[in-house]
């Protein structure tokens, strides 16, 4: 049986990697749901898009006044 962090109130660097593995996991999944949704619904891709206009807009202009 595995020992928790609450019980022995030390963190080794097996669970660490544990808990960053899961996290990551779990980040993964997230961004596969959220791909799904905006594969379903193409909407959700005109701010996604305007976004990255203004970001390359103010590049752009950055870039002009050096």
């Amino acid at each position: 049986m595995e020992t928790t962090i609450a019980e022995t109130g030390t963190m080794t660097m097996a669970a660490l990697l544990s808990t960053i593995t899961e996290v990551f996991t779990a980040a993964t999944g997230w961004m596969a749901s959220v791909a799904e949704i905006v594969v379903a619904n193409p909407l959700f891709l005109i701010p996604i898009v305007f976004t990255f206009i203004g970001v390359g807009i103010t590049l752009f202009s950055r870039l002009l006044r050096v």
